[in-house]
């Protein structure tokens, strides 16, 4: 027995050394709600198959932490997870896997005269037990409970009718684990006789079963809550969200019941917050950028102390900041999208996203690739939806400063935001969300458009990255090409020019109009620099009509080019009055220098 000290009490600690095979065993694991989701990655993955899988002996696997939950007398106890879950359940995924590679063997090979399949049969059903078990009475249990259906249903019983519930993010990454394994054994084993084939899975199973582990227990799940905020796992930093998951499931309440529903709430908030992103720092990002949306900037690393003191006066004040992290994460699932949509307006509901021109600016935005400004969107949204403050124009120009001071600066100059731009969002948010009158989010407006025009980066520098925009589909481009030739933002540019002159509502879908070379791309005898494929000799179509007008020469486009509401602009316009039958190199040139005057002037002017 040992004790390890945790705001100044003792808690008590024991110890033991286990296999794996030991754990699955003699106990029951269950995985509480104020635990992190499953995340380890392939090159986590990948060492875990090298360095215990591939181990030539004993391999030490790490330490788990526990407290025992539920007691049972004549069979296991349930044994609660604080640290250790992630190893525990890719031990169980691998098992999952090698299981059914030994009833592949047995169906595969039922059919070969001189191979005897009940081995591999036994051989499945004895791997199983490592992962569901029966008491004296017949009543199963899973020997790792985790709430995701995908583990239930695929790892520990794949009989089970399937929930069809749509997987998380932590579903995913169990998915991912298992096909990962899958490739690995399906690799080891080729080429084998069937035999050879089941003395290679048993060798895999055993190692897997061979790996040790210090299984630590405390004495209660409070010392857990506490001793969960000093832990890694494996060499991985606890990240921002898990500890902040831990704190409100802890301090919410001390009710089972009640602490149950926060942990189902905030994996509501992950799965809105992740919806299909893969960076694993995402949710991390999202807690900072809404602090800084609210209140005085914090660097991130220090962030989980102000949460912990913003939230210390109670149970109320940790459900006041969820629900805080709930309203701006219904937020943030739309951001980065380049496919938003606007949504649908409800009487008496205040909505920023059935704006058409605000949804056009979050799209413009992703298109950018640009996620400094969030803190800003975070506080317009609020304002606009929990207030009557500011008006609905007021939404769409702060965000239509907002596109218009990154399509300059990042888009067309490729500037890097730095500390001093997301501080300056931070600053407008804080204060736009302190206003307290119509007057002060006017003047807040007006500030940051002022500070954003201040900061534009140089016209001629712009002027020059607008003119030399180009649209080649066809060509193998250089990653630093592909960047601004992408359809969607070709797309978008000449979309910003129709939608300004009325030619076409806000809220278009991008993706249902085709870019056309005036003249046809058949003509371009040079690489992405001929101008056949300039900004100049673009304009946006319907894909119906640019399937029709294909190759025609111009005097028999206009029609075509008028009816899908081009935009006529005075150079266009001109090749239309001069009845030519394509464009020259100096015309395509000139009206690109226009197109970029007026970009610069009009379109995305501040």
């Amino acid at each position: 027995m040992s004790e390890a000290t945790s705001n100044s009490e003792l808690i008590p600690i024991k110890s033991e050394t286990k296999t794996i095979q030991n754990c699955f065993q003699q106990c029951l694991y269950d995985v509480p709600n104020f635990q992190r989701p499953y995340s380890w990655s392939e090159e986590q993955l990948a060492d875990f198959w090298n360095d215990v899988i591939l181990a030539k002996g004993d391999f030490f696997f790490g330490s788990t932490v526990t407290w025992v939950s539920e007691k049972r007398e004549l069979f296991s106890d349930t044994y609660s997870i604080i640290d250790g879950q992630q190893r525990l359940t890719t031990s169980a995924i691998l098992l999952s896997v090698v299981r059914d590679a030994f009833s592949k063997v047995a169906v595969t090979f039922a059919d070969l005269a001189d191979f005897d399949a009940r081995p591999a049969d036994s051989q499945a059903i004895a791997t199983q037990k490592y992962l569901m078990v029966e008491d004296d009475d017949g009543k199963s249990y899973p020997v790792l409970h985790r709430s995701e259906e995908v583990f239930y249903e695929v790892i520990q019983n794949p009989n089970a009718i399937p929930s069809k519930v749509e997987w998380n993010g932590s579903a995913r990454q169990i998915g991912k684990a298992r096909s990962f394994f899958e490739a690995k054994i399906t690799a080891a084993v080729k080429g084998l006789t069937p035999d050879g084939q089941v003395e290679r899975l048993k060798v895999i199973r055993s190692n897997a079963l061979k790996a040790r582990v210090i299984q630590v227990e405390l004495a209660s799940e409070e010392d857990g809550f506490l001793v969960f905020e000093t832990l890694n796992t494996r060499g991985t930093d606890l990240r921002l969200s898990d500890l902040v998951k831990n704190l409100l499931i802890r301090g919410g309440s001390t009710e089972a019941k009640d602490r149950q529903t926060i942990a189902e709430r905030w994996a509501r908030l992950i799965d809105s917050v992740q919806r299909d992103r893969t960076n694993v720092d995402v949710v991390d990002r999202f807690i900072w950028q809404s602090w800084n949306s609210r209140r005085a900037a914090m660097k991130e690393p220090e962030l989980f102390k102000a949460i912990s003191q913003l939230v210390s006066s109670g149970p109320a004040a940790h459900l006041n900041y969820l629900q805080e992290l709930e309203t701006d994460a219904a937020t943030y699932r739309w951001l980065d999208a380049e496919d938003v949509q606007v949504q649908k307006q409800i009487n008496g509901k205040r909505n920023a996203f059935a704006l058409p021109e605000f949804v056009d600016s979050i799209r413009a935005l992703a298109i950018f690739n640009v996620t400094v400004a969030n803190s800003t969107i975070f506080a317009v949204v609020r304002k606009f939806q929990e207030t009557n403050l500011i008006k609905q124009s007021q939404v769409v120009n702060v965000l239509k400063f907002v596109e218009s001071f990154h399509f300059q600066y990042s888009a067309l100059t490729n500037s890097t935001s730095t500390g001093g731009t997301r501080a300056r969002y931070n600053r407008f948010a804080v204060r736009l969300g302190n206003a307290k009158s119509a007057q002060e989010v006017t003047e807040a407006i007006a500030d940051l458009k002022k500070k954003l025009h201040d900061s534009l980066p140089d016209r001629a520098q712009a002027h020059l990255a607008f003119s030399s925009l180009f649209y080649a589909p066809k060509l193998n481009l250089t990653r630093a090409q592909t960047l601004r030739s992408r359809k969607i933002f070709i797309a978008y540019v000449l979309m910003s020019f129709a939608k300004l002159e009325h030619l076409l509502p806000a809220g278009q879908n991008l993706a249902t109009w085709s870019i056309e070379h005036i003249k046809p791309q058949s003509k371009a005898s040079l690489g992405a620099s001929d101008p056949v494929y300039s900004i100049g000799n673009l304009t946006l179509l319907t894909g119906s009509l640019n399937s029709v007008l294909g190759d025609a020469p111009l005097s028999s486009k206009i029609e075509g080019l008028r009816k899908g509401s081009a935009y006529f602009d005075p150079e266009l316009a001109s090749w239309d009055t001069s009845s030519i039958d394509s464009p020259s190199e100096a015309q395509i040139k000139k009206r690109a220098n226009f197109l970029a005057d007026d970009a610069l002037d009009r379109v995305w002017n501040l």
